[in-house]
């Protein structure tokens, strides 16, 4: 009970150190066309859980390997938390709105018993996540969470 305490802390300090500045700062909505936000446009790896005015929090999944999620975009920074046991990671193609494909060769990292991995993530224009049919990495029976922090358009 105390580890998601103490995760619900930080999310809540973190949440409360930055929102005056993307409040402030604000963001265009240019680069980020309508019909296209993650939940709606790849709604099978992308699940609405929480939503309010200043947050909203889904939870996301990969791709069975071989797949590849619809092209979506993320309008507003976040942060990714999940619980990192360690192991192979996918090996990904991460496809951009360009058309560009990035490779993202699997990782092996030693397994343990787990610790929380936090991943600051600014907005994601257009792109797409394909797993590899020879990725080493199963899918995650735990998803992730995207916490995104809301800013003006």
């Amino acid at each position: 009970m105390r580890v998601p305490r103490t995760i619900g802390a930080i999310a809540f300090a973190l949440l409360a150190f930055s929102s005056w500045h993307f409040d402030a700062a604000g963001q265009s909505a240019s680069g980020y066309p309508d019909g296209y936000d993650a939940p709606q446009a790849a709604p099978h790896s992308h699940r609405v859980i929480f939503e309010n005015s200043v947050i909203r929090i889904l939870e996301v999944t990969v791709p069975a390997p071989g797949t590849t999620e619809p092209m979506h975009h993320h309008r507003w920074p976040s942060f990714f938390l999940s619980w990192d046991t360690g192991g192979p990671s996918p090996h990904v193609h991460y496809h951009r709105g360009d058309g560009s494909v990035l490779d993202q060769p699997s990782v092996n990292e030693a397994v343990h018993p787990g610790r929380w991995s936090v991943q600051w993530m600014k907005p994601e224009p257009m792109h797409a996540i394909e797993v590899m049919p020879d990725s080493p990495a199963k899918p995650s029976d735990r998803p992730l969470l995207r916490v995104e922090l809301k800013t003006h358009r």
